[in-house]
């Protein structure tokens, strides 16, 4: 089912949704020299922007197609990160998000980014969402 993500910039880095379903999406990218930073590794950036992604799009799955309209859309306001590994251009990323709960105003989610070839662990996140037209 690989398809870009519909996001601008994540389809600009070449972000592509392998799967995805109620409060879980799964992200994969084939990484190149231009996701690398100055030391040739694969740019922090670049895997915390994969994370964000695969929350917020599980979590728009979760809400369903008419929660954006009536409720408005839902904004990361807190992300952390660790950084395990590291990965090189050439390496085939797999980042997978699931919402870990839902409230009328939040919403919590956690990913993790492996490398595919070796399931190896490269960062995990925690991330909040706010939904702003929600009430409490």
């Amino acid at each position: 089912m690989a398809e870009p993500v519909g996001a601008p910039f994540t389809a600009y880095i070449g972000g592509m949704l392998e799967e995805i379903s109620e409060g879980y999406a799964h992200i994969s990218l084939q990484t190149n020299a231009g996701h690398a930073d100055a030391l040739g590794n694969i740019h922090t950036g670049v895997l915390t922007s994969l994370m964000d992604s695969a929350i917020g799009i599980a979590l728009g799955r979760l809400r369903g197609e008419g929660a954006r309209e009536l409720e408005g859309p839902h904004a990361t306001i807190e992300m952390s990160t660790t950084f395990y590994a590291q990965a090189s251009p050439g390496d085939e990323l797999r980042i997978e998000g699931r919402v870990t709960s839902l409230t009328q105003r939040f919403a919590f989610g956690e990913v993790e980014a492996r490398r595919e070839a070796d399931g190896e662990l490269l960062a995990k996140a925690r991330l909040t969402f706010a939904i702003p037209g929600g009430r409490d």
